[in-house]
């Protein structure tokens, strides 16, 4: 971990995390940081390559248990066997983690059919699939805390206008657990702003990064920071917090282009 550690190293100490996309990138990340914290964690997605590595990573840097477990979020039976095989591999899970997603920028003339439901069936369905199977166990047991990563909602996302609705239903989905599943489960959400990470550089032009320098803090972010906040979020530290969005973005939320694609893809606008 090059950059410092925020929290004391028994923050989350008696606490089983599972983290969604866990293999790569920032859900990596924020299982490697709910680790040092002192959390027991669980990485799932799709590519069990990558999750071995992820959990072997986990291991040597904090000597916490680590294990790996393959799903397909999209597949509620799939999330079942996951729920079923973690309760035995590593018990009861007390702090979820969603950050499993995808989308890929596109106009929202040229977006199929096919392209829109496979965003929202991942992004917002198998969210809500995890959500609710993981969820409906932490209301049985001991509780637990829910966090959701999402994306800068609430100004649009020109380009990722799939991806933006489904974001957007993850937070009010969120909202509305948070009343229905309070005070027993905490659920709220993080949205990062830019953060470059290989499945960032896959899907975006570089250039596009440009237009940060427009926003509050002109840089781009670090997945530490962005896993920083989750595990705040998820920590006793934030026990009186629920049905919250906390925005990792540098104040795009408030200033500063927020699209995926430049304004000459938008002929429509005239300009």
């Amino acid at each position: 971990m090059s950059e410092r550690f925020a929290f004391a190293p028994d923050l989350l100490a008696g606490k089983t995390a599972l983290v969604t996309g866990g293999g790569t990138g920032l859900g990596r990340e924020i299982a490697l940081v709910l680790a040092a914290a002192g959390a027991d964690v669980a990485v799932a997605a799709r590519r069990r390559d990558l999750l071995e590595s992820a959990a072997d990573e986990i291991r040597a840097a904090t000597g916490r248990r680590a294990v790996a477990a393959t799903v397909n979020i999209r597949d509620r039976e799939s999330v079942e066997a996951l729920a079923a095989e973690l309760g035995e591999r590593i018990g009861p899970i007390d702090v979820l983690v969603n950050n499993a997603g995808g989308q890929f920028p596109v106009r929202a003339r040229e977006l199929k059919p096919k392209g829109w439901h496979a965003v929202v069936d991942t992004n917002l369905n198998g969210t809500w699939n995890v959500t609710q199977v993981f969820g409906d166990r932490m209301l049985a047991g001991a509780g637990g805390s829910i966090v959701s990563i999402i994306a800068v909602v609430g100004r649009g996302f020109p380009g990722l206008a799939h991806s933006a609705a489904a974001r957007a239903g993850v937070l009010e989905l969120s909202r509305s657990l948070a009343y229905e599943w309070g005070p027993r489960v905490r659920v709220n959400c993080v949205a990062p702003g830019p953060v470059v990470t290989q499945g960032f550089q896959k899907a975006y032009e570089q250039e596009i990064l440009k237009g940060i320098r427009d926003i509050p803090i002109s840089r781009v972010g670090t997945v530490r920071e962005v896993a920083n906040a989750v595990a705040f979020l998820a920590s006793p530290a934030a026990s009186w917090i629920t049905g919250e969005v906390l925005y990792v973005a540098g104040g795009q939320q408030i200033q500063g282009p927020n699209q995926a694609l430049f304004p000459a893809a938008f002929p429509e606008r005239g300009e």
